[in-house]
């Protein structure tokens, strides 16, 4: 023990049990071993590799792209933007990057040790928000593209940018942060 100068120490300072490294050798995060990450990491891009091809070879992210854009298609004239302003600008060809939704499915399915609930948690809240996302990027073209907004531009790079992160985050407050709750 090290030595104290405060009151009421008996002159040696205290060493609390949460400054330890763990004694068996775990990861704090998700309570495995340096072993168990390695092989979660390895179980999780093989899942999203096989995921990924399904996600093409099946034509999902094709009908996932489908229902972002028949969900976004009134809101342009809801925004003020008329039918021949939304026909010129011609998003019926355009691509979304909505692969993000593999790695939120690959975490669900390959983090070790989670519950089925928790599965199924990350699933029904990772989802809706990656869709909301997906019609945000469809969205934001519009003042982009037609009116040259600025903002619009910053918010369409964010998108992208952010869009990439939101899989792992949902993942991490779901799986990770809350799995200790309660525990000491």
């Amino acid at each position: 023990m090290a030595k104290d100068k405060r009151r009421g120490t008996g002159g040696k300072k205290e060493v609390k049990a949460d400054e330890k490294p763990p004694a068996n050798g775990k990861c704090d995060i998700l309570n495995l071993t340096k072993n168990q990450i390695l092989i979660f990491l390895l179980e999780f891009l093989v899942v999203a590799a096989a995921l990924l091809i399904v996600w093409w070879k099946f034509y999902l992210g094709e009908f996932y792209q489908s229902a972002v854009f028949a969900f976004s298609k009134p809101f342009p004239l809801l925004m003020g933007y008329t039918k021949e302003q939304i026909a010129a600008l011609n998003l019926g060809k355009a691509y979304l990057v909505n692969f993000n939704l593999v790695p939120l499915f690959a975490l669900a399915i390959a983090t070790p040790k989670l519950i089925l609930k928790k599965r199924l948690e990350i699933l029904a809240i990772g989802v809706p928000i990656l869709f909301l996302l997906h019609v945000t990027d469809i969205l934001v073209r519009f003042p982009m593209y037609i009116d040259h907004s600025k903002f619009a531009a910053m918010v369409y790079a964010s998108i992208g940018i952010v869009g990439i992160a939101v899989p792992f985050i949902i993942w991490f407050v779901i799986a990770v942060s809350f799995r200790s709750v309660g525990k000491k």
